[in-house]
């Protein structure tokens, strides 16, 4: 009985779940309202993960001024990645199209396969850019590499955001875009980080890492 009161309890388990489900619905609300310009939904993505594991899940800052600070700092590549993402993904789709209307199917392949290291890339680069501070080719080359070098963790992040693109524009109700995508970004950051834990430093003594939590050990 008393486990359980301790669960109902102002500081228990019930209020601290609903007090985060209520900062990742915000946070998931003001992520979809900086996605509608649509050039700055790379800095929004990368912002929601960012604060996602910092002030949600380690419980680091207030989760608003986190997101509104990423989107400040990571607003220029962003905008970069998604032009850019946006023109080679249209390049690859038309070419395949046009190689399939000519019968000509091997190169249409080679189209396909250059789209699936492209998800590779596009896959990790948010929470790359949310991590460090490097310049746009240094990040397309690391995040390269860590698609590939972690490819299940690729895998499962692309199909689980596939699907649930999938569910919000064919199945879920209007209303579930203001939780669903956050929910998913919460569950990523649980492999993502180990990821990512890869190519940190170890923080010194004293150090102030929030960036190193629950992953740590196993990572040991």
């Amino acid at each position: 009985m008393k486990s359980l009161k301790d669960f109902f309890s102002y500081d228990g388990g019930l209020i601290r779940f609903l007090h985060k489900l209520g900062e990742l619905i915000l946070v998931n609300i003001v992520f979809i309202l900086c996605c509608l310009p649509v050039i700055t939904i790379g800095s929004s993505v990368t912002s929601l993960y960012y604060t996602v594991i910092k002030s949600i899940r380690r419980e680091r800052g207030n989760p608003l001024s986190e997101f509104f600070s990423s989107m400040k700092r990571t607003l220029a590549k962003g905008c970069a990645v998604t032009a850019v993402s946006a023109v080679v993904f249209a390049i690859l789709y038309l070419g395949a199209r046009q190689q399939l209307d000519a019968g000509n199917r091997h190169m249409a392949a080679v189209y396909v396969g250059l789209a699936i290291l492209g998800v590779c890339v596009l896959v990790n680069i948010f929470p790359v850019m949310s991590r460090f501070d490097l310049k746009l080719s240094e990040l397309l080359k690391l995040s390269f590499v860590m698609g590939i070098r972690f490819l299940p963790v690729t895998v499962i992040t692309a199909l689980g955001t596939a699907l649930v693109g999938w569910l919000l524009f064919f199945w879920l109700p209007v209303p579930c875009i203001a939780v669903l995508p956050g929910c998913w970004c919460y569950i990523v950051t649980f492999f993502m980080e180990k990821a990512l834990l890869f190519y940190m430093p170890k923080p010194k003594p004293g150090e102030d890492a929030w960036y190193y939590g629950d992953d740590t050990n196993s990572m040991q």
